[in-house]
C-alpha cells in the first residue's frame, strides 16, 4: 500500500483552499459589481473594476501561500 506524504498532502490541501478562495473572490467581485453597477447605472465598469480587483488580491493571496509554505525561494 502507498504511504501518503504528509507534507504534500498538506501542501496541496492549502494551495487547494488558496485556488478556491481565489475563485470565491472574483465571483463576490462580479457580483457586487453587477449590484453597483445597476444601482448607480455606470455600466460594466464596477463589475470589470472589482473581479480585476479580485484577480490581482488572489494572486497576492495565492503568493503569500505559497510563500508561508516555503515553495517560493
Amino acid at each position: 500500500m502507498i504511504k501518503p506524504d504528509a507534507k504534500k498532502l498538506r501542501v496541496a490541501i492549502m494551495m487547494g483552499n488558496a485556488v478556491m478562495t481565489k475563485a470565491l473572490m472574483i465571483s463576490a467581485g462580479w457580483y457586487f459589481g453587477s449590484k453597483l453597477d445597476k444601482k448607480y447605472g455606470t455600466g460594466p465598469y464596477g463589475m470589470i473594476f472589482l473581479v480585476v480587483l479580485a484577480m490581482g488580491l488572489g494572486v497576492w493571496y495565492i503568493l503569500r501561500t505559497a510563500k508561508k509554505l516555503n515553495l517560493t525561494e
